[in-house]
């Protein structure tokens, strides 16, 4: 699994608003995985300063765009979402979902977005991420990756890739840039493979763990 790197960004705007900043960051990770020829890169914001800059990005959107979670979501009663900025973007540019997966939701399937790209951040809580390096054509659930996801990790993957999230004890809350976005009951918004795959059929431990997620280098600024 590679490791991903964020650099300084260099926009001449010396002020640029969070939904901006984040979308430029967006922009140049998903740019740098597509000419490594990767499908995913996982990483995690590290550091004091790192950490607390990117917490009051957070706080700038939660303050100028509340967003009120709308439940079900992809069809899980225990998973929310909603936008940050404009509800419905126009069409072919990315947005800023923030989603939340309750206690024990386990049941949202394996799942690929083919038209959109993601550049994921858990913003808060703990849970986990799975994902398969079958293609949605060929996955029977025999290849499914689990990783811990915790706060301020990070995952950025291309359209194509199988992946979903769940939770245990904990609730968890992530921060989803969706490039482009397509809006949450499109019909093209979401595929699934004919084999279904969920966490709540799949003894999910610890122990079982089988990535390990990559500090990101150099430090997380914006």
């Amino acid at each position: 699994m590679p490791r991903h790197f964020i650099e300084e960004s260099k926009s001449n705007d010396p002020k640029p608003n969070a939904l901006k900043r984040l979308h430029t960051l967006a922009e140049r990770s998903l740019a740098d995985l597509t000419q490594q020829k990767q499908q995913l890169a996982l990483g995690r914001i590290r550091g004091t300063g790192p950490g607390v800059h990117f917490g009051s990005l957070i706080d700038e959107l939660d303050i100028a765009h509340p967003v009120t979670l709308k439940f079900p979501f992809e069809n899980s009663d225990r998973v929310g979402g909603g936008i940050w900025g404009e509800e419905n973007p126009p069409k072919g540019m990315p947005a800023i979902a923030k989603l939340q997966w309750l206690e024990h939701a386990d049941d949202l399937p394996i799942h690929v977005h083919e038209h959109s790209d993601r550049f994921i951040v858990v913003i808060g809580g703990r849970g986990f991420f799975h994902w398969s390096d079958q293609s949605v054509d060929d996955f029977d659930g025999s290849s499914v990756h689990t990783i811990a996801a915790r706060d301020r990790d990070v995952f950025v993957f291309r359209r194509g890739l199988l992946h979903t999230f769940s939770t245990a004890e904990h609730s968890m809350t992530l921060l989803s840039i969706q490039s482009p976005f397509i809006p949450f009951d499109a019909s093209e918004q979401y595929a699934l493979p004919k084999a279904a795959w969920a966490a709540q059929h799949n003894h999910i431990a610890p122990g079982a763990m089988n990535c390990s997620l990559s500090p990101v280098e150099p430090a997380f600024m914006l």
